[in-house]
């Protein structure tokens, strides 16, 4: 099980509904495995979104890293960021749920 980078800094994205952010999560993991995505999946990014919990189990916010952010506004901006913070101040419970183009799901 992967662990939260408690150095890197993550991008707060919030959304009303879990339906918004289950979208918003397979909208950017169809991007970055789309030939437009590929600049933010090569070994020279970091590209993660983190979740509180799986997203099967409806999370209503996002942490995404700094690649995720720049590729989420290259493919659908303006993204609904309300704040940032260092790994160190989420959750230690909190799953990856999209690393590069590969979706993690509570079964991989």
């Amino acid at each position: 099980m992967a662990a939260l980078p408690s150095d890197s800094s993550f991008h707060v994205v919030r959304f009303e509904r879990a339906a918004e952010t289950d979208a918003f999560v397979r909208a950017l993991q169809r991007f970055l495995d789309s030939p437009r995505g590929d600049a933010w999946t090569s070994k020279f990014h970091v590209t993660e979104v983190w979740a509180p919990c799986a997203l099967s189990k409806g999370p209503l916010e996002v942490y995404l890293s700094d690649s995720a952010l720049m590729a989420a506004e290259a493919a659908f901006p303006p993204v609904p960021v309300i704040g940032a913070s260092r790994g160190n101040e989420l959750s230690p419970d909190c799953v990856l749920v999209l690393k590069g183009a590969k979706l993690h799901t509570e079964d991989s």
